[in-house]
């Protein structure tokens, strides 16, 4: 459908507001329908389709683009005889799921061929290949048939195009929009299209690069900057998507989709109150699609409006069909559930029923933010149970056991605590940290008392690891003051006076310390 990008024929003001204040041709609306802007190409094609076929022809393309396909078979219905429009009316069956009745029509359009005017074979080939239910090798054949009359960079673009609809047809894909290239008028769409093959082989980088080509060549084409803002996106390049989402809507007829990605934009760009002032602004003006809601909320939760989150997710699940609803809408309802003591206990539940419809093969990372979400509100228990699960399930990290480890000690677990830790130690036999938290697993479970010394040697071994290493100063004091602690209740003086110096020579203010010397002083 996009095969033409006409160049050096519109104004300056034209290239600035995307439409002429003066007269406006077919060929003005023409680009407007490749730039993807129907609303302002059909305002001007509506007034000249009366008396000129080609005009009608685009005007139902645009209809049929905004998905209206009554209105676009009535429009091409009036020049039933012309080639483009006939194969306009073909389009609208292939909407209607009557494949074999359009395919038939296309074939009888394609007759209309003369030697010298090859573009009945064109308008043939683009109602298979711009829309679904034809078969893309016809149309290839159709446009090599228009090729042996002339060469251009529009068959070459829709040659491309029809081969992105076969199974294994990037390659030849690639190679027409190469050859598109080559002609100036379609410099920038070839780049374009390049970009999107790239982007569907998620060779993102490359990607970028067509877009950012694309652009250069026709700076006005809004294109290019929509498909950079989404290149972006899958690159986490929040702030960029969002420059270029803007730089696309200045050129774009601000479509109520493109306004909403907008919104998604800016949340994913982390400005959350512009993502919620947006989605707002739109349903004020009584656009109001489900998944609005869910912007909305997941922005409120950012921003801490905890109550206000939950009323519109609330207002998401009400209206949103279920089987719309995402795992990440019932991960971010239980992140909101757990910051009311009140509706706490149904967190648990939001979040098991977002991972049971998340068909991701490795879901570490979403059990890693809910276990996160408990652990910020010093739910321990909780915490390490979801640590476990992506143990048990997942691509468990060396930071997974460990935390794991260290939420079922605060839960005073610690029997699994050990286990978690033990197993951490056969995975990693050099990592001292694991020696360290098994000693205070043994401290905390088997001599609270500091008596008998059941971490005795294993806090030993530990401080031969890290040999007094000062970037771990909070731990060798806590090991020190073990065995100190330990010595002096065993009556091991020497052993307790040692250990306190090397305590002090850490914090000389510490009061483990001092104490035990005070005493060791006084008898």
């Amino acid at each position: 459908m996009k095969t033409r990008i006409v160049k050096g024929i519109m104004i300056a003001a034209m290239l600035i507001a995307g439409i002429s204040a003066g007269a406006q041709t077919v060929e003005d609306g023409i680009q407007l329908y490749q730039y993807e802007r129907y609303e302002s190409a059909k305002k001007i094609l509506e007034p000249l389709a009366a008396g000129n076929p080609k005009a009608n022809y685009y005007l139902g393309l645009c209809q049929l683009a905004e998905e209206n396909v009554q209105a676009a078979k009535a429009t091409f219905q009036k020049f039933p005889e012309d080639a483009a429009n006939s194969a306009g009316i073909a389009r609208a069956l292939f909407a209607e799921n009557k494949s074999l009745e359009a395919m038939s029509m296309l074939a009888k359009v394609a007759t209309k061929a003369k030697k010298k005017d090859w573009t009945p074979l064109k308008y043939a080939g683009d109602a298979i290949t711009y829309t679904d239910g034809g078969d893309p090798n016809v149309a290839v054949e159709y446009y090599k048939k228009a090729m042996e009359t002339e060469r251009t960079g529009e068959l070459y673009i829709a040659t491309g195009d029809a081969y992105r609809k076969m199974q294994g047809g990037g390659g030849n894909a690639m190679t027409n929009y190469e050859y598109a290239e080559t002609f100036p008028a379609t410099q920038s769409i070839a780049n374009y299209k390049m970009g999107n093959l790239w982007y569907a082989a998620k060779n993102y980088d490359s990607a970028l690069a067509k877009y950012a080509r694309s652009s250069d060549l026709d700076p006005k084409n809004p294109l290019p900057f929509k498909a950079l803002a989404d290149a972006y996106y899958r690159v986490k390049k929040y702030k960029i998507s969002k420059e270029n989402i803007e730089k696309y809507l200045n050129l774009s007829d601000k479509t109520t989709d493109d306004q909403i990605q907008y919104a998604n934009t800016l949340f994913l760009a982390k400005e959350y109150t512009p993502a919620i002032q947006k989605m707002n602004e739109l349903i004020s003006k009584g656009i109001e699609k489900p998944y609005m809601y869910r912007v909305i909320g997941f922005s409120l939760y950012e921003t801490g409006d905890f109550k206000n989150a939950k009323m519109n997710m609330d207002k998401l699940f009400a209206k949103q069909d279920p089987k719309k609803v995402i795992p990440q809408d019932y991960q971010y309802y239980g992140k909101i559930l757990l910051k009311d003591s009140t509706t706490a206990s149904q967190a648990n539940a939001a979040f098991i029923k977002g991972i049971d419809i998340d068909t991701a093969k490795d879901k570490s990372a979403v059990l890693r933010d809910i276990a996160e979400a408990y652990y910020s509100l010093l739910d321990y228990p909780n915490a390490a149970s979801w640590y476990k699960k992506i143990i048990d399930t997942g691509t468990p990290l060396f930071e997974d056991y460990w935390w794991c480890g260290v939420m079922y000690f605060y839960a005073k677990d610690y029997v699994n605590a050990e286990s978690t830790f033990v197993a951490l130690s056969a995975k990693y036999p050099e990592e001292p940290s694991c020696v360290f938290w098994l000693a205070r697993i043994a401290a905390a479970s088997k001599d609270k008392d500091y008596t008998n010394g059941a971490a005795s040697a294993l806090f030993t071994q530990w401080l031969g690891l890290v040999k007094d290493d000062p970037s771990k100063k909070k731990d060798l004091i806590r090991a020190y003051q073990y065995l100190a602690t330990v010595a002096y209740n065993s009556q091991k003086k020497e052993d307790a006076r040692t250990y306190c110096l090397k305590i002090q020579t850490f914090d000389a203010n510490d009061e483990t310390a001092k104490q035990i010397l005070k005493l060791l002083e006084a008898k």
